[in-house]
């Protein structure tokens, strides 16, 4: 079996005693970062090869940062788009060959505002993605994962509140509708391949309003697959615990298990 998570810790250094805790609780055999907030010199990598894990990432001075954490040792690492002039893309999407998967682990723009310059960049980071993918792999044949934040939640089972949210950052129908060119491209979205009509299942919650504790939530981090890993998927849960430990990150876990 191959256990693939991912989680946006909002930081790797505040939280670094969260992930520590988390990699010993649960030995996921690969998780997918985001948010490090960590420049590659800052990144913890000698606490976290001392729990038996390697370490790539990809940071900067800014927010952003993502990395890959693995039993095996990542082989062929990317980073950003290859090709593609994307510096900002350079602290938001690394890649690795683990097992035979191309594992991705990307941080999606959360997009600022609605109509922002900075929306019309998140809309193009994920038409970019589309291309990328159909440069480099074939998704009937290929054993690819893209991990992250994708900071969208895809459909309106995936908010507290759809009627609330239409038209807001993370729920506007141009960002669903680019998201979808992902999925027709040939990637999966694990978690309703197991979970077709489960409501309330959420991994982003606002740390104001007691949001939390009401579960009023959006699905924004995802575990995406090709078909031969979906044909392969054994269980995905978003495990929820780390979200209610003391200074958590905003977002919790999702764990994929595949039959590897």
């Amino acid at each position: 079996m191959f256990s693939l998570a991912t989680w946006n810790v909002n930081s790797v250094r505040t939280r670094l005693e969260h992930l520590k805790r988390w990699l010993k609780l649960r030995a996921p055999d690969t998780v997918c970062l985001q948010e490090t907030k960590a420049t590659d010199e800052e990144f913890p990598y000698g606490e976290i090869e001392a729990l038996g894990y390697h370490a790539v990432h990809a940071g900067g001075k800014g927010r952003n940062g993502v990395a890959i954490v693995s039993k095996e040792e990542p082989q062929n690492v990317t980073i950003g788009f290859p090709g593609m002039d994307d510096p900002e893309a350079h602290e938001r999407l690394i890649a690795a060959t683990i097992r035979g998967v191309r594992v991705h682990s990307v941080y999606i723009p959360n997009g600022g505002s609605v109509g922002s310059d900075y929306f019309l960049y998140k809309l193009e980071f994920i038409y970019r993605l589309r291309e990328y993918l159909e440069a480099h792999f074939d998704p009937a044949r290929d054993l690819v994962a893209l991990c992250g934040d994708f900071n969208v939640a895809p459909e309106e089972i995936d908010v507290y509140d759809p009627e609330l949210l239409a038209g807001q950052l993370c729920f506007h129908e141009r960002e669903r509708t680019a998201l979808k060119l992902l999925a027709d491209w040939g990637l999966f979205d694990t978690y309703r391949l197991k979970h077709p009509d489960e409501r309330g299942a959420f991994t982003w919650w606002d740390y104001q309003f007691g949001a939390f504790k009401a579960n009023r939530g959006m699905r924004l981090d995802h575990i995406w697959v090709t078909k031969p890993l979906a044909e392969r998927l054994e269980d995905v849960f978003i495990d929820r615990e780390p979200r209610g430990w003391k200074r958590p990150s905003d977002h919790t876990p999702v764990v994929a298990v595949f039959d590897l």
